[in-house]
């Protein structure tokens, strides 16, 4: 099973990167699958460290899926990287075997500590829609802007049916994101 979680990791010069990724775990410690040309990729060649952050903050999915590089975060305490101020739990990885297979690669990491920041509140239905739309939001070049559109208006009416302020300022900082970057997507 694929767990939706955000990978931090610092490059040569210790500028941190923090991006949304998939983690499969397996009983030795995790594989993260990161495409060849990300600097998650990058990174984890140059340093083989990283932090799998879970978390259930929508906000802070967005905000680092679409690019945001301001966000809150404490030092790792056995590698170098970082930890998300709002992870509810984390690990920290160091790589173990790393193969590119085409456009992704295939990242094995042993696990070196885990950590306990907070309890992990669950997803509800806005949340869940949070993070497709970010998802979206990456990916919008593979899909036609009225399937967007329509995709978008339908995250949004989750989000206002069931979302607390967090979810409907991720959406919003969605929707924003398109906005600057293509106009407006009818979706608000």
């Amino acid at each position: 099973m694929i767990i939706e979680t955000v990978v931090s990791t610092v490059d040569s010069g210790n500028s941190a990167n923090f991006a949304p990724m998939g983690v499969v775990f397996t009983p030795d410690g995790l594989v993260i699958r990161p495409f060849c040309t990300s600097r998650t990729y990058q990174n984890l060649q140059a340093t083989g460290q990283a932090v799998v952050n879970i978390t259930d903050n929508v906000l802070l999915l967005a905000r680092t899926a679409l690019g945001e590089k301001d966000v809150p975060y404490l030092p790792a305490r056995y590698v170098r990287s970082r930890v998300l101020a709002d992870a509810c739990r984390y690990y920290e990885v160091v790589v173990e075997d790393l193969r590119a297979d085409g456009q992704r690669a295939s990242v094995s990491c042993r696990i070196l500590w885990q950590g306990w920041i907070r309890d992990f509140a669950g997803f509800n239905r806005a949340k869940h829609a949070v993070v497709e739309a970010a998802i979206l939001a990456t990916r919008t070049h593979l899909f036609s802007r009225e399937l967007v559109a329509q995709k978008l208006a339908e995250y949004r009416l989750l989000v206002e049916k069931t979302g607390s302020h967090q979810e409907k300022s991720a959406m919003e900082f969605i929707e924003h994101y398109l906005e600057r970057r293509s106009g407006p997507w009818g979706c608000g």
